[in-house]
């Protein structure tokens, strides 16, 4: 069985660009083994901000960013092809069925890493939104088997081998 791809949310790129330890090492393992991360396009405009030279300059360097076209072919089908029609249908069907709470507006950028994630055989969604992006991946169909989600203060929980995946 191979690894599960791992789709990095905001929260996750915010965590890499304070320098948080946990975050750094799981980056680098994850790099380091297979599939490079998954960074949705949407998701790197939200956590992207300006200035000459941030830690999310190399970090960004070493993910897929899902929706970018390369000139170096992926090994990943599902990274190579990009979106299709379907992933916005799909998006917008989980955002409007799906119990995220009332306090919170639904994100439409979340909604899409879930689809992008469930599009690959296994994946894990590191996230700082865990209870909305469970909502987002429990309604769409075939994706509570397949996607995974891990709290960005759960990164050194996990590193130890802990189950702290939902």
């Amino acid at each position: 069985m191979s690894s599960p791809v791992f789709v990095y949310d905001a929260g996750m790129l915010i965590a890499l660009d304070r320098g948080e330890k946990s975050a750094g090492l799981l980056h680098q393992v994850l790099v380091e083994d297979g599939h490079s991360p998954v960074v949705p396009l949407p998701v790197l405009a939200q956590a992207w901000r300006p200035g000459q030279w941030t830690p999310l300059t190399r970090v960004v360097r070493q993910c897929v960013v899902f929706g970018v076209r390369v000139s170096a072919p992926l090994s990943c089908g599902v990274c190579q092809a990009g979106h299709v029609e379907d992933d916005a249908k799909r998006a917008g069907r989980i955002l409007a069925l799906a119990a995220i709470p009332a306090e919170k507006r639904p994100d439409a950028v979340a909604a899409l890493a879930v689809v992008i994630a469930a599009r690959h055989h296994q994946s894990v969604i590191v996230t700082s939104d865990p209870r909305d992006v469970t909502a987002y991946r429990d309604v769409l169909p075939g994706a509570s088997e397949a996607v995974r989600v891990l709290d960005v203060p759960d990164i050194a929980g996990f590193i130890a081998g802990k189950r702290v995946l939902r």
